[in-house]
């Protein structure tokens, strides 16, 4: 909804609406036309109480010290304040699709959409913000093929994303009030390519890959240009083979994701993440035919399968350097888990 979790004296209610028109031309009886857009608008009513010096203060008045007070606590001040912020983007969409067979379709894609600055733009000294920030946008372009025969299918597509990003602040040394700006453009770029192939006699083997990139865009005043962003691996594999027979459904997966970084807290790029394998293992039985319990399904399901434990995350200890320490956070690959679920179905008839 808006990116940042509340302090934990803070109360907020967001309203959003989002009317949309589209409109289809076919422009022949093999090429189709699509024009739209739509009116994102959110409304956000964010109450905060005081502190005691923490986020906000003490709205106004004055911290107390220990030589006043056992515990240190606002004396004055309003003991909460209230903020109402309304965003508003307009999101225009377009696409063209060329039939070139029966079961051949190729198509071309724009799309844009937003993201509202998080609530945590009033978490500052007596919770005041200069200039309210405005919503980012991104802008997105796609070009792809699908083809589809009597065995087997492929998907495949070239993409293009341009992002406004988030927002950083500081504060103003003399005002003391919080000043937000956005930390640079990024772009996103790359290819995918996916199939699903029948066997036989029930089994099925299914593929995806992905090759791209998502850099900091260069030739602009930050500092991070040319950079990637943190958690956006430079390509990833998976394979599946699956057996469907009557009533059961059985299935076998493993993805790849390959090397990516995360930033180190004053830098981007700082910490290279090797690439990790994960399996998973399923299977369903489901009731069919003339049975009260008809669309009764029951799930066992093995996740990481093969229980690896490599680092698919790591928070520095330090922002200045980037050597291994011993208080570094690590983020492992959850450990192998079982679960069993069922899921009702009645047909009395």
């Amino acid at each position: 909804m808006d990116g940042a979790l509340p302090n934990f004296h803070e109360h907020f209610i967001t309203t959003s609406a989002q009317p949309f028109i589209e409109y289809e031309y076919r422009i022949t009886r093999d090429i189709s036309a699509t024009a739209g857009i739509k009116a994102a608008q959110y409304g956000m009513n964010l109450t905060q109480d005081q502190d005691n010096g923490k986020t906000v203060g003490c709205l106004g008045g004055t911290l107390s010290s220990k030589t006043v007070t056992p515990a240190t606590t606002c004396i004055g001040g309003a003991p909460r304040t209230f903020h109402e912020a309304d965003y508003r983007s307009w999101m225009p969409s377009a696409d063209l699709r060329y039939t070139i067979k029966p079961n051949w379709t190729a198509y071309a894609q724009f799309a844009t959409g937003s993201n509202i600055p998080p609530s945590s733009v009033f978490d500052s000294a007596n919770a005041l913000v200069a200039v309210l920030p405005k919503p980012t946008s991104v802008k997105t372009y796609q070009v792809g093929s699908v083809v589809k025969f009597n065995r087997w299918t492929l998907d495949f597509d070239a993409y293009y994303s341009h992002f406004q990003n988030p927002y950083s602040s500081f504060i103003d040394a003399t005002t003391g009030e919080s000043y937000f700006y956005q930390t640079g453009p990024s772009n996103t770029k790359g290819i995918e390519a996916e199939s699903n192939v029948l066997i036989g006699h029930g089994f099925s083997v299914y593929l995806n890959g992905t090759l791209g990139s998502a850099k900091y865009q260069e030739g602009t005043s930050y500092a991070n240009g040319g950079l990637w962003m943190a958690n956006t691996p430079k390509n990833t594999e998976a394979i599946g083979l699956t057996y469907q027979v009557k009533n059961w459904d059985m299935g076998i997966f493993n993805k790849r994701v390959g090397p990516m970084y995360n930033d180190n807290g004053t830098a981007n790029q700082a910490v290279a993440i090797d690439p990790f394998n994960v399996t998973n293992l399923f299977f369903n039985y489901t009731f069919k035919g003339e049975n009260y319990l008809r669309g009764t399904k029951i799930r066992f399901a093995i996740n990481n399968l093969f229980d690896q434990h490599n680092i698919v995350g790591v928070v520095p200890f330090s922002t200045k350097s980037n050597a291994p320490s011993p208080g570094d956070i690590l983020t492992l690959v959850p450990a192998r888990s079982i679960s069993l679920t069922m899921t009702f179905g009645y047909a009395p008839k």
